[in-house]
């Protein structure tokens, strides 16, 4: 009993702690409302931004959120239209199809390389070719999700919570539809412990209700 209480006065003690070092209106930003029915956890972001090409090279955050981060939930991870033209929504789509096969590491940096760094990446043929050559993903497997309801529905969902999400830059995070992290602020703030404290931040927003 008496180690329970340990434990959880720790768990307290330490999220004071926390409470007390990030502070509304610097490390991270809250909305006037609640944007409901999101997840609650997402990032958003465009294969078309070069800064949040240099923040997954920099940082590899899909590894730093599968090693340091809680447990108990997901980082849903949105690419938006408001960049790139008419390819942009092609790319929003191939995205949630390598999100639905479990392959978004395996493309994500070969698709920024195509369009930012090589200029490969003009139309859907091209990003197949990174799907078969990355992932393995022949035409036929791509277009069976293309085409499928499972796909339209999920890009309905997305491009509506994004358009809810009124957001004026990427990247950030929103957490429980309330909590904005600003990327380049934090890396300002925290440019000496940016990891450590790029994830204590997370953890202690996802427990702030």
């Amino acid at each position: 009993m008496t180690k329970v209480f340990i434990i959880l006065l720790n768990i307290i003690l330490s999220f004071k702690t926390l409470a007390l070092e990030f502070q509304p209106g610097k490390e991270y930003i809250q909305t006037k409302n609640v944007i409901h029915n999101l997840p609650n956890v997402v990032e958003f972001f465009s294969f078309f931004c070069p800064y949040c090409y240099e923040w997954e090279k920099m940082h590899n955050i899909k590894y730093l959120n599968t090693n340091n981060l809680k447990k108990n939930f997901h980082i849903q991870k949105y690419h938006v239209n408001f960049l790139g033209g008419t390819l942009s929504p092609i790319l929003t789509k191939s995205w949630i199809i390598a999100q639905q096969m479990g392959i978004e590491n395996k493309i994500m940096l070969p698709i920024f390389q195509g369009i930012q760094d090589t200029q490969t990446i003009h139309n859907i043929n091209d990003i197949k070719k990174i799907f078969k050559q990355k992932a393995g993903i022949n035409e036929n497997k791509f277009n069976y999700f293309w085409n499928s309801l499972t796909l339209k529905m999920l890009i309905q969902k997305i491009n509506r919570d994004v358009q809810r999400s009124n957001l004026n830059y990427i990247p950030i995070m929103l957490i429980h539809g309330k909590y904005i992290i600003n990327y380049v602020q934090l890396e300002k703030i925290f440019h000496k412990n940016f990891y450590k404290k790029y994830i204590e931040l997370i953890n202690f927003l996802v427990q702030k209700k």
